[in-house]
């Protein structure tokens, strides 16, 4: 009876001073511009002890409908940088783009967030701004399920023109 005791010390000693390794990071985001290529909600669960990072927001629900992995670009004492490439996105067409690149830096000293994305082969560049509030203690399921991701709405569907080659380009 004892040895469980002191193995029940151990485990929960353990449990109480072990850090979470991973943190979700739940980012409100403003686009630069009403036209920008840029999602209202942003969801990442970055593990420090793995490296695995996964990312969810309104366009990967509704391309991928699922979260997708994202990589660490950069990490100082004042920031983390995540970078991932959305593949398969449709213009109203039907017609499949080139990737679009995103990238995400998040600070660590106020929860700001600066947010840019890239449709491969044009010269685009969308941004965004917004915060994020860290939490340790939720689980990535429960948060994904639980957080609506927003989507944009003009008359049914948002319109992205690029390049001017019109090509329209709709968000969910």
């Amino acid at each position: 009876m004892k040895v469980v005791s002191i193995i029940a010390a151990l485990i929960v000693g353990v449990a109480v001073s072990s850090p979470a390794s991973a943190k979700i990071y739940t980012c409100n985001v403003t686009p630069d511009n009403s036209r920008h290529f840029i999602p209202r909600t942003l969801l990442m669960n970055i593990d420090d002890s793995s490296g695995n990072i996964l990312i969810y927001d309104d366009l990967v629900k509704k391309v991928m409908g699922q979260p997708i992995h994202g990589k660490l670009s950069a990490e100082t004492g004042k920031r983390i940088t995540v970078k991932w490439t959305l593949h398969q996105v449709h213009d109203d067409y039907g017609e499949s783009s080139a990737r679009f690149f995103f990238r995400a830096s998040y600070y660590k000293n106020n929860g700001k967030l600066i947010m840019s994305s890239n449709p491969g082969g044009w010269d685009n560049m969308f941004g965004g701004r917004g915060r994020c509030t860290v939490t340790s203690d939720a689980t990535w399921s429960n948060v994904v399920a639980n957080t609506p991701v927003q989507t944009f709405s003009a008359r049914g569907k948002e319109r992205f023109f690029m390049a001017g080659e019109g090509n329209d380009w709709v968000w969910p």
